[in-house]
Parts: structure tokens; C-alpha cells; sequence
């Protein structure tokens, strides 16, 4: 469904950046509906704001470390440039929140969405306050949902937002879809929550199930009553696999399910989360 505000930013984007003196940001229809189309010449346009020679549609490396360096924290009192406040506010509109009239100023209907805009994602804690961090603009600038969606399990939500909001300040940690599905690129988000929590460096954490992370996985085997970071790590993992344990400790109840999985997978059945 058409919505005006979303064509109000989609106007933002033609009037400001099409017109024949921006390179690299072409005209997108106004239809007033959130696409992909339009979160890339969004990205382009904060690109433009922030100086880069070469815009692209991607919210990479470049765009992140340039954006950290010069507004590492955009809110009210930030002397941002006013069209990179309108990239902000056209986004929220594009996600489903209210972004104010597009017209720079970041008053308190920004504030409040930036800040439920964060707390759907699960990073408020992380990043308290109604400022948008350089991670958070990114999330902002694509079609990742941040809220629980049809047939989205509230479970595995809940999993997204804290993996989101233990891990969003470590390096090559990218804030992800808070939607109730599990997905690949949740499946690597835990592998770089292992690697972390092994302590694995930024840098040396890649996200792959390599030597490394399987020395580590190998020295911890868990039992009923071990308490902890490793149990919640394992019980959202049960829990991404579709088994019915509870998120957190190692309980009786995980124990039974462990019994359950291991017998499927023709694992030996110990009860416990060993390396196997």
C-alpha cells in the first residue's frame, strides 16, 4: 500500500540528488513504496553528504569508518548537515516510523522513533538514548525488519535482540533482523558470538566454524546446572534447530531435549552439550 510519507522522502531523494549535478544517484519512481530501490539511493545519498568519491549501494567498510569519524552519534545537538537529518528521517519513514516532515530537524517525534527504532532492534541498551549510532544508521538503511513479523517466533526474536545488543560494539558485528526467523545470517551471528565469547579477537572472529572456534567449542562440555553466557549460547542454538528447551540455563529440561537431539543426530546420548 502507498504510503505519502514514504513518497515525501522518495520526492527528498529526486528533487535533492537527481539533479544532474549528484553522479551516481539515479531518479527512483514515486510510488510511495519502501524498496530496496529506494534504501540504496538513501545509502548513496548519505555517501554523497559524507564526501565519498564513489557512491554505491552498499553500506560497507568505507561508508561505516567515515560516518564513525565524523558523526560517531547524530541527535539534537549534533551539527550534522540538514539533508543527512532528512536521509534520517526519509529512512525512518522507509522502516515504519515516524520521521518527523522531512525537513532536517530532529525533534522529539525522531527522537522517540530512533529510540524504539533501537529498542526493536535490541541495542538501546548498548547505545542508550535517542542519538543514531553509525551500526544503527546502517540497519536503518535497508529492508532488515526490526519487529516480530507473521509467523515470526517471539522466541527466536528475543534471541536476535540479544545477540544484537551483547555484540553490536564488537568490530565486525553488524546489527540483524529482529523478525522471529532464523536465517543464515543469524546461523553466523552465533558463530561469531562463540568466537567472541572464546575470546577471540576482532579481526581473528570470522564467523566460520573453523580450528579455531572448534579448539575452543571442544574444552567446554555443559551439564544440568551450569550457569551462564555458554548456556544461553547453547539454548538459542537448540532453540534455532526448533527444539523445546527455554532460553538461558542448563536445566533438566534442556538435558531431556539434548537426549532427544542426540539421538536423532545418531550422536551418542550423554545429556550433555559436549563438543559433538
Amino acid at each position: 500500500m502507498s504510503d505519502a510519507m514514504v513518497l515525501k522522502a522518495q520526492k527528498f531523494i529526486n528533487s535533492t540528488y537527481n539533479n544532474g549535478a549528484t553522479i551516481g544517484i539515479k531518479a527512483i519512481p514515486e510510488n510511495g513504496l519502501t524498496s530496496w530501490g529506494v534504501m540504496y539511493a538513501l545509502t548513496r545519498a548519505l555517501q554523497y553528504e559524507l564526501g565519498l568519491k564513489t557512491l554505491s549501494d552498499g553500506f560497507g567498510p568505507t561508508t561505516l569508518s567515515t560516518l564513525q569519524s565524523k558523526f560517531p552519534v547524530i541527535n539534537a545537538s549534533t551539527k550534522a548537515p540538514v539533508n543527512i537529518i532528512k536521509i534520517i528521517q526519509a529512512g525512518l519513514y522507509c522502516k515504519g516510523y515516524n520521521g518527523g516532515n522531512i525537513d532536517g530537524v530532529f525533534n522529539a517525534s525522531v527522537q522517540a522513533s530512533v529510540s524504539q527504532l533501537k529498542k526493536d532492534m535490541g541495542v538501546l541498551g548498548s547505545y542508550p538514548g535517542a542519538g543514531i549510532e553509525p551500526k544503527v544508521f546502517k540497519g536503518l538503511l535497508n529492508m532488515n525488519p526490526y519487529i516480530l513479523i507473521a509467523r515470526g517466533d517471539p522466541v527466536i526474536r528475543q534471541i536476535q535482540q540479544w545477540l544484537n545488543g551483547r555484540y553490536v560494539k564488537r568490530r565486525d558485528f553488524q546489527i540483524i533482523p529482529a523478525e522471529g526467523y532464523h536465517s543464515r545470517t543469524v546461523a553466523q551471528c552465533m558463530l561469531f558470538a562463540v568466537q567472541y565469547e572464546s575470546g577471540m579477537a576482532d579481526g581473528v572472529a570470522n564467523g566460520v566454524f573453523g580450528p579455531g572456534t572448534q579448539s575452543s567449542l571442544r574444552n567446554r562440555t555443559l551439564q544440568v546446572g551450569s550457569t551462564g553466557i555458554w548456556p544461553r549460547l547453547f539454548t538459542a542454538a537448540m532453540l534455532l534447530s526448533k527444539r523445546n528447551v527455554s532460553f538461558g540455563d542448563f536445566t533438566a529440561e534442556v538435558s531431556n531435549e539434548v537426549r532427544v537431539f542426540q539421538g536423532f543426530c545418531k550422536l551418542p546420548v550423554t545429556g550433555k552439550a559436549d563438543y559433538a
